[in-house]
């Protein structure tokens, strides 16, 4: 099916610009693979040298602040667990598929654009794969890997230095529509049982950087009406997702958070 797919593409192209000469060989090249950029970049930091740095970056980190006293506490015990996910239905599913961007990776067996299409052939199989990972608690190795592509911070920057650099993960389609399903439940079982900082913005519906302004400007305006001075610190920690200690986190979602049974398992 797939191969039958990208035949009759590359035959539309082609007839379709029967009559232009310079796109015609625009689209030659492109299947003949003649216009994609060399990777082997001279100036570019082997892998094993990304490999190193990264390594080394977040072992620098860790090592920083190891012996620091701990300056935040834990919030208190939830009283209210979460064992297990609900498993979706296969509309659930097939309107969780149609909404996620059309984005495919090297990994996907077909193109994310040739799963939509083919969605309700496919769907009864993709519905049983997702409940099947939310039910057993376990995500497949095959579903954990991903494309690391280190790209530039900045357009101009020292293309020779590993620090320019920051690394991109590719992750497949289906794997991504899993995680959107178990972010769904998570998200709601904490709303629902005010497990979440009143004030915090990131990655909560109705909540953004224009909710953070907001505020923040609310209370400078506040703070100026009644004369007081203020104060506004920003922080922006060093690979801060990267350096999560992993032991911490499953232990902070279990003690203080109530996630628990398979729930726990699939984060692990």
């Amino acid at each position: 099916m797939y191969r039958d797919k990208e035949t009759a593409y590359w035959s539309s192209q082609i007839a379709t610009l029967a009559g232009q000469p310079k796109k015609l060989w625009q689209t030659f090249n492109s299947l003949l693979g003649k216009n994609k950029k060399s990777h082997d970049n001279k100036n570019c930091p082997s892998p094993q040298q990304f490999l190193d740095f990264f390594n080394q970056k977040i072992e620098r980190i860790r090592q920083s602040t190891g012996k620091c006293p701990v300056q935040s506490s834990l919030p208190s015990a939830s009283t209210v667990t979460l064992d297990s996910f609900k498993v979706f239905s296969a509309d659930d599913i097939r309107k969780t598929i149609m909404n996620a961007p059309s984005k495919s990776c090297a990994l996907d067996p077909v193109p994310t654009n040739t799963l939509k299409e083919f969605l309700p052939e496919l769907l009864p199989f993709l519905t049983c794969m997702c409940n099947a990972s939310l039910q057993e608690g376990y995500l497949p190795t095959s579903q954990r890997h991903a494309l690391v592509t280190p790209r530039l911070k900045k357009p101009g920057a020292d293309q020779t230095a590993v620090n320019n650099y920051r690394p991109i993960s590719n992750l497949t389609f289906m794997s991504k529509i899993v995680e959107r399903l178990v972010c769904r439940q998570l998200v709601s079982f904490l709303e629902e049982n005010k497990l979440l900082p009143n004030l915090q913005s990131a990655y909560r519906k109705h909540h953004s950087t224009e909710t953070v302004l907001l505020k923040v400007v609310s209370d400078i305006l506040r703070a100026a009406d009644s004369g007081q001075v203020s104060l506004l610190c920003l922080l922006d920690l060093s690979a801060a997702f990267d350096t999560v200690d992993h032991n911490v986190l499953i232990d902070r979602l279990q003690k203080s958070y109530g996630l628990n049974g398979t729930v726990l398992s699939w984060i692990k």
